[in-house]
């Protein structure tokens, strides 16, 4: 157990020093996000007018999904990192040492945890700075990021998988066009109740909807227990599945 522990931490310290090389390339991640809530918020502002909509500011209603796609952005390094060690050879060693595997997939996870907690916090800040507060504060705050982090993680294990049984950085690269589907197929524009019934029962399909919704709750609705536990659900869910999938995917690499 001493020695999983000792694995987990020295491949964490490595996965972390690699967010910040370069630095540069973290700014797409954190720049889309802000100018989609930008634009979104500006675009759509009228929308709030409309009767039933649940918040008095379209802006106030595009703040969570703002902190999401941040968060959500932050999940699509892991598999690209990965697909480098395995062509540099970096990998193979790790694989014909006494490493526990799992601590191998926690050690990149955290680094997918400390750019989700890092990218979710600068724009928190922002959206404190233009007077968006959330309902359920501190403590509200500290839920937000245990469910988006969870997720976030889980997510990035898509990008792992694919890693590992293809082995070709370009592939696993273009999964980042899979994240829009996703993201938009959602409430993230506009409240359930308001859309066409069609286009809401797809919405009602997508995981990620229960995410947002989550999130939603706790910036601008307040605790609603409901809406909090379906988000860890599927947040927790997609987690044990996809880590479990990783685990067993290692065994297409080594064969």
């Amino acid at each position: 157990m001493n020695t999983f522990f000792s694995d987990w931490y020295y491949l964490s310290i490595r996965s972390i020093k690699q967010i910040w090389r370069p630095w540069l390339a973290l700014l797409p991640s954190l720049f889309i996000p802000i100018f989609f809530f930008a634009v979104n918020s500006a675009a759509f502002k009228s929308v709030s007018l409309i009767p039933g909509f649940p918040a008095d500011s379209y802006l106030k209603f595009q703040a969570p999904v703002a902190v999401f796609t941040a968060i959500f952005f932050s999940a699509g390094n892991a598999g690209i990192e990965l697909v480098v060690d395995i062509q540099s050879g970096y990998f193979y060693k790790l694989m014909m040492m006494p490493i526990n595997k799992l601590a191998i997939i926690l050690g990149r996870l955290v680094e997918v945890a400390v750019m989700s907690i890092a990218q979710g916090l600068i724009v928190f800040v922002l959206l404190y700075i233009i007077g968006v507060r959330p309902e359920t504060g501190f403590l509200g705050v500290l839920v937000v990021f245990a469910m988006l982090v969870l997720f976030s993680m889980g997510w990035s294990c898509i990008g792992m998988v694919s890693a590992l049984l293809t082995k070709n950085p370009r592939l696993v690269q273009s999964l980042f066009v899979v994240v829009f589907p996703f993201l938009y197929l959602t409430t993230a524009q506009m409240p359930k109740d308001l859309m066409p019934k069609t286009y809401a029962t797809l919405v009602s399909y997508n995981p990620v909807t229960y995410i947002i919704e989550g999130v939603r709750s706790l910036m601008i609705y307040g605790w609603d227990s409901r809406a909090i536990a379906y988000g860890f659900i599927v947040a927790g869910g997609l987690f044990v599945v996809m880590v479990t999938a990783v685990f067993f995917s290692f065994r297409k690499v080594v064969s």
